[in-house]
């Protein structure tokens, strides 16, 4: 008899096909569906991002066609010369504005600051139109020149040119400059960088006379660190007369004063400096009290100020006599303060060191030591201390005291042999003693 054999206890090997993932493979799948998917994302991205950057300059594209349109339909006398700013909002994004309106010569290719010309022919408007976001995009730019009508001006009528930079001799854009005189009383500000003349405030067709010129914009300050910086000048028929400034946002110092050996100055010594634009003398003495000065509205000169203590001439180590004469042959100042527009430097300044020793005979209570400066040209009252004061028969004053000559004094005393003098000089040690004996 031959057996059945049964099927149902047997099984055929799986298929690869019907077996599910492993772990690793849902990995890798993972990954490439991410790196997939990242580069796609940053195409859409992108292309989102121009598609948006696109839109935007044609909006100021069509903002500055609108702007230019605006001006030529304006009457020829009412267009503002110089820069003038305004904005826009279009979907949520914000839109800037800048309108250079200048007198230019027939070629309309430079502005009349820069122009040898004397005779203004055309007036040259310049529309710029910038966004928030606008990143590396360029900024959409259009100009025109319009005529003035046949005989609307004068030409024996003079002008006034300003031309304002800043500290480095870039042309300063934006400023308010007044120009009064003559029955005028007119403020323009400065072109920007995309005018035919950067920087440049032109007043044209003014009656001969007298005009003074004024800049007083907040924050800035000009050579001699007056934020209202002023000049006059004279207008003739068919002439331009030039005015400069040098103008830029002011900078800060804090000077620290610091004796040698550790000594404590005076905290009412005045603080000195120096740097060739100062007018008349090339330094400015500042008046204060502690020890931490701070001195604002400095113009930021490239090379920055030097600084020393005291207002008297033998208080600079590089200062010189009535007769031309150097107090210090071969001594130098500190080495310079550097200074930024709108920045604040800090630094020390040291003064030397002074020691006074005093004996009297009999204890009759406390004794004031004074030290005093003859007057000079730059110190016309000299300068007197207190140095401190010594509460019995002996006892020592340390303190700190500018370059120079000093007469010491005992307030209400004889000093024996007369009231000594120190020469505290700026080639020495640093460290100067005086010996005080009192009956």
């Amino acid at each position: 008899m031959t057996l059945a054999r049964r099927t149902d206890k047997w099984e055929s090997p799986p298929n690869r096909t019907e077996r599910g993932f492993s772990l690793i493979e849902v990995m890798v799948a993972m990954t490439v569906f991410a790196i997939v998917s990242s580069g796609l994302f940053l195409f859409v991205g992108t292309g989102l991002k121009v598609a948006r950057s696109n839109r935007e300059r044609t909006v100021a594209a069509n903002l500055a066609s609108q702007e230019m349109d605006a001006v030529r339909q304006l009457p020829f006398a009412s267009v503002a010369n110089g820069l003038t700013t305004k904005t826009a909002s279009v979907d949520g994004v914000s839109f800037t504005i800048d309108r250079n309106a200048e007198w230019v010569g027939t070629n309309a290719t430079a502005g009349e600051c820069d122009s040898s010309s004397t005779a203004p022919k055309v007036l040259r408007v310049t529309v710029e139109v910038r966004w928030s976001d606008m990143g590396s995009t360029p900024s959409a730019q259009t100009s025109s020149v319009l005529s003035p009508p046949a005989g609307a001006y004068d030409a024996t009528l003079g002008h006034i040119g300003v031309r304002v930079r800043d500290s480095n001799a870039v042309p300063l854009g934006s400023v308010p400059v007044r120009v009064v005189g003559t029955g005028e009383d007119r403020t323009i500000s400065t072109t920007d960088a995309q005018a035919a003349s950067a920087g440049c405030a032109f007043f044209g067709y003014l009656a001969p006379g007298s005009y003074t010129v004024t800049l007083n914009s907040s924050g800035y300050v000009d050579r001699q660190g007056s934020a209202s910086a002023s000049q006059t000048v004279g207008v003739t028929a068919a002439t331009v007369s030039s005015v400069s400034f040098d103008y830029d946002r002011a900078a800060t110092l804090v000077a620290t004063l610091t004796g040698f050996g550790g000594a404590t100055p005076v905290s009412t010594i005045p603080v000195a400096l120096g740097n060739t634009g100062l007018i008349p003398s090339g330094k400015k003495t500042f008046t204060g009290t502690g020890l931490a000065r701070t001195i604002s509205s400095l113009f930021p000169y490239s090379d920055g100020y030097e600084a020393w203590a005291g207002s008297c001439r033998d208080a600079d180590p590089e200062g010189l006599n009535t007769s031309n004469a150097a107090y210090w042959p071969g001594a130098q100042r500190a080495d310079a303060f550097n200074v930024d527009p709108n920045t604040t430097t800090s630094g020390t300044i040291a003064l030397p060191r002074l020691t006074v020793n005093f004996t009297q005979g009999a204890n009759d209570g406390t004794d004031t030591i004074t030290a005093s400066h003859a007057s000079d040209t730059n110190c016309p009252s000299g300068e007197s201390y207190t140095l401190g004061t010594v509460p019995g028969q002996t006892g020592s004053v340390v303190t700190a005291l500018p370059y120079g000559t000093w007469t010491i004094k005992v307030t209400g005393k004889t000093i024996t042999g007369g009231n000594p003098s120190v020469v505290l000089d700026p080639r020495g040690s640093g460290s100067s003693t005086v010996n005080l004996t009192l009956p």
